[in-house]
């Protein structure tokens, strides 16, 4: 047997004391599904396992991890193709140097497994002896989009803004003479997942930050109506948020799994779910990744004793991740009176308190059921009717802090020169409070003041001394209140 099938069973091995009850891969399965690897001159396909302290199984106190540690070993070995095996000329090339996770494209042989509509990256195939080229595109994963037919195949791939009618993205086979090595690329730096546990349950949600080893396919299958369906070994760096454990916050820890990759006919390829996916170190095993983010799902579990109140737990469901919870007897202890709030019932985005409107919070009422009482509307101040009981809504409130709102002005400074004005024209984009401070005679006043930074994203615009009219498209700022 060869080498590399021999490696494949040891990386199973591994993999199978992580997997969850569901979703399970059979060696057996894989064994028989996965490409055969083009063998080098003596027979043997070479290559090594990726190491690191996640997945080789080896111990170390230290939990932490450094991007910039991320580059892995990635051993290069020769071999030989013949396009006889693509019932095609029985041509045969030499390709000195390739890894493991790439496919070989050289002359008129092309892998089988590069299909159109999958993302790769491109590297040009250079002597041992000679220094490695940069990667084509860029270094960036671009679709494939047609593999054209003949002697000398023509790969075309996504085109860049603007050149549609002129796309550069494209080669032929046979441009080097050495060949180009395809790596194969399904998730990216900025995808967005939700974390499902084996009970089907949304507990969390997490983005990609790094790509820590190679993509590797390990199966790829081609079913009756043409779709194709490949699942892929990933290995990425994660911001990770658990809904139900508010003391982690957004952690950056290791995340892998096996991705399932579906690409119907004629269009392009999508993660359907990442399988077996293990997160943090020590790993939590068993999870499923969905795609995308849909914060309906998301759950808030708090209690009444951490704010010194009835020892009463709740959960509330839909939060969006800048809102603050009032259920019940529990008001979020970041909700001050004096600052402006908009209200939202849990998990009904269509239906906001006060016609959507940000009103200035006036007192919170004491007791079971507590009063939240709002700045009255100007035409009925003596007959207040913007209130309502932290316990009128069962599923639980979202309060969400609002700095800045449309016709607020500014002066912009460039340090102690001012060079004009800004209004704020538009202001729709979700405000979010980063901290809170109390401050001791905060601009020579007396006593305690309370200071909230607020993260706002907003367009304005800018008159500056000169006369010059700018629309600035966005701004984004910290503000103190």
């Amino acid at each position: 047997m060869l080498r590399a099938m021999e490696i494949d069973q040891e990386v199973l091995r591994l993999w199978m004391s992580r997997k969850a009850i569901d979703d399970m891969i059979d060696e057996n399965e894989v064994e028989n599904a996965a490409p055969k690897p083009p063998v080098s001159p003596d027979g043997e396909f070479s290559g090594d396992v990726f190491a690191n302290k996640e997945f080789s199984g080896e111990s170390s106190e230290d939990s932490g991890y450094e991007l910039e540690d991320l580059e892995p070993e990635l051993e290069e070995t020769s071999i030989v193709v013949n396009g006889g095996d693509l019932k095609d000329f029985p041509a045969q090339y030499y390709i000195p140097a390739i890894r493991k996770h790439e496919f070989p494209v050289v002359g008129i042989y092309v892998d089988p497994r590069i299909v159109c509509g999958f993302r790769y990256k491109v590297r040009p195939i250079q002597d041992e002896e000679f220094q490695k080229e940069k990667l084509l595109f860029n270094g960036r994963a671009l679709e494939l989009q047609s593999i054209g037919r003949g002697y000398s195949r023509r790969l075309t791939f996504q085109p860049d803004e603007g050149t549609i009618n002129d796309n550069p993205n494209y080669f032929w086979a046979d441009s080097r003479p050495n060949g180009f090595a395809f790596e194969i690329s399904v998730i990216s730096s900025g995808d967005m997942f939700m974390i499902q546990d084996a009970n089907h349950m949304i507990i969390g949600t997490l983005q990609v930050v790094q790509i820590q080893n190679p993509q590797e396919e390990i199966t790829h299958q081609v079913l009756d109506d043409g779709e194709v369906e490949k699942t892929i070994r990933v290995r990425t760096f994660c911001k990770v948020e658990y809904f139900q454990d508010n003391n982690v916050g957004h952690a950056l820890v290791p995340v892998s799994g096996v991705a399932i990759v579906s690409r119907p006919r004629g269009k392009s390829a999508t993660v359907l779910r990442v399988t077996n996916a293990s997160i943090g170190y020590p790993a939590r095993r068993g999870y499923t990744l969905v795609p995308g983010v849909d914060n309906k799902y998301r759950t808030v579990t708090v209690s009444g004793a951490a704010i010194g109140d009835a020892p009463t737990t709740y959960t509330v469901t839909g939060l969006e991740p800048f809102e603050m919870p009032v259920i019940g007897t529990y008001v979020d202890p970041r909700i001050v009176p004096g600052f402006e709030y908009r209200v939202c019932p849990a998990g009904n985005r269509r239906r906001h308190l006060f016609n959507g409107d940000a009103l200035r919070l006036v007192s919170i009422g004491m007791g079971y059921a507590k009063r939240l009482t709002f700045a009255p509307s100007p035409n009925c101040l003596n007959n207040n009717s913007n209130y309502f009981w932290s316990d009128s809504y069962p599923d639980g409130l979202g309060f969400e802090p609002r700095a800045l709102h449309v016709g607020m002005k500014f002066n912009i400074y460039a340090g102690d020169q001012r060079l004009g004005y800004a209004n704020v024209y538009r202001a729709d984009v979700s405000q979010m409070e980063e901290k809170q401070e109390l401050i001791e005679n905060l601009d020579g006043i007396p006593g305690t003041s309370i200071v909230k930074h607020i993260h706002v994203d907003v367009i304005c615009n800018w008159l500056s001394h000169s006369g010059t009219f700018y629309l600035l498209s966005k701004l984004s700022i910290n503000v103190g209140l």
